[in-house]
């Protein structure tokens, strides 16, 4: 058998971006020395460019000689820290594997199946390996589908926005909502968030798509206040890592603001934590930007990436909002209840608001107010509602009682 290793460095563009080509190229000179030293010696190595390799292995006895030399031997190799130009550099590797016979007989399919494979390896949590298999195959033509339909999506008016409430903890009162994307394909039918924000992330449709997000949340906020509704009240609308790096993010929502006449005190951009840590220098440029311009800041998902509490200090936010994850398990796993406790307490000290996602029991509810969280949001007062719902919920809420599960 003949088996084709298409190989992707994890994270690379973060090391190119952030030290230059120059460091990065010093990397992959590395990266090609240890594949090479890695695999036999009529193994064939080559760099199909960027930061793509692929190695074909002449001979292979089958999965288990693949599997010790790639998950035992590559991969450990590649992870190894390099230093280049005294920057010591860590970098993983996501391997996808095709073998011929048994997978296909023709070099471009191969090509094609194993680069199927190692989306599979990208997708399972990078650093590791995967076999072709027909559930990838499956996998990969309902992803391309999907990518297809995508691409139609914004020009064929496909898109919709749902508001969730954002609750005063301690006047039970709306403070403001969360507008969320909703996708409706005529061929998918309705697409959840899950399975489309990362693929539009990752074929760049996402900076487009976000913006629409952005121009309409704020269009539809106003037309709100025109009727007489949500009167001071703040709209968060979510930010892409993509969008937070692009050069045009300030005067896009610049423009927005003065086409809508949106209120810029009354705009809260939310930001998830492992975006900022990317490149936290350009996160705090940024978001100082951001602030000039008067829109408020959250650092949404918090808890789940590796912030540097010397950056957290130093960026310009208003807001943390407690991961769901947290607040869901917090009232079995003593674990969780800390960490919820130690974010409010973190927050409050840096002088920041504390929202908790994910309220879904009156009890869970009553723990949190306990712990001195500012706000609430999720599921025990109202799930994400389409535009006419949602302001019939808002109609019918009662001042100064508690709120009902929405239905």
């Amino acid at each position: 058998q003949v088996a084709v290793l298409f190989i992707d460095l994890d994270r690379f563009k973060l090391i190119n971006d952030t030290l230059g080509h120059h460091i990065g190229d010093g990397l992959l000179r590395s990266v090609a020395r240890r594949l090479s030293q890695t695999v036999r010696t009529d193994d064939t190595v080559c760099r199909l460019g960027g930061d793509e390799f692929v190695v074909i292995m002449r001979h292979v006895a089958g999965r288990e000689e693949l599997d010790i030399t790639i998950n035992q031997r590559l991969i450990p190799a590649l992870r190894q820290t390099t230093v280049v130009e005294g920057n010591s550099l860590n970098v993983s590797c996501s391997v996808g594997v095709a073998l011929f016979p048994m997978d296909a007989t023709e070099q471009s399919e191969l090509m094609r199946l194993a680069d199927a494979a190692m989306y599979e390896a990208k997708s399972a949590g990078r650093d590791t390996s995967r076999f072709f298999s027909l559930e990838t195959n499956n996998r990969v033509m309902a992803r391309q589908l999907m990518e297809t339909q995508l691409r139609q999506a914004l020009e064929n008016q496909e898109f919709s926005l749902h508001y969730q409430p954002r609750i005063h903890a301690k006047t039970r009162q709306m403070q403001g909502a969360e507008a969320l994307l909703r996708w409706h394909n005529p061929v998918l039918g309705q697409v959840p968030p899950g399975q489309f924000i990362q693929l539009a992330e990752e074929t760049g449709l996402i900076k487009g798509i976000g913006l629409w997000v952005l121009r309409e949340a704020c269009r539809q906020w106003m037309a709100f206040q025109q009727q007489g509704l949500f009167q001071g009240l703040e709209l968060s609308v979510n930010l892409s890592g993509a969008q937070l790096a692009d050069v045009d993010l300030l005067d896009q929502i610049r423009q927005v603001l003065i086409e809508t006449q949106m209120p810029a005190k009354h705009l809260e951009l939310e930001l998830t934590e492992s975006h900022l840590m990317d490149n936290p220098t350009a996160a705090q440029e940024k978001l100082s930007a951001l602030k000039r311009l008067g829109v408020n800041i959250a650092i949404d998902d918090f808890g789940t990436g590796y912030s540097s509490l010397a950056y957290l200090k130093r960026f310009e936010i208003d807001k943390l909002k407690v991961d769901q994850s947290f607040v869901l398990g917090m009232l079995e796993d003593s674990a969780d209840a800390a960490i919820v406790h130690a974010v409010i307490a973190l927050g409050h000290t840096l002088g920041l608001s504390v929202v908790a996602e994910g309220v879904e029991s009156w009890p869970m509810a009553q723990a949190l107010i306990a712990l001195g969280v500012d706000e609430l949001q999720g599921y025990w007062f109202s799930r994400p509602l389409a535009v006419p719902d949602f302001v019939q919920w808002v109609k019918g809420q009662p001042e100064g009682t508690e709120r009902r599960r929405a239905r």
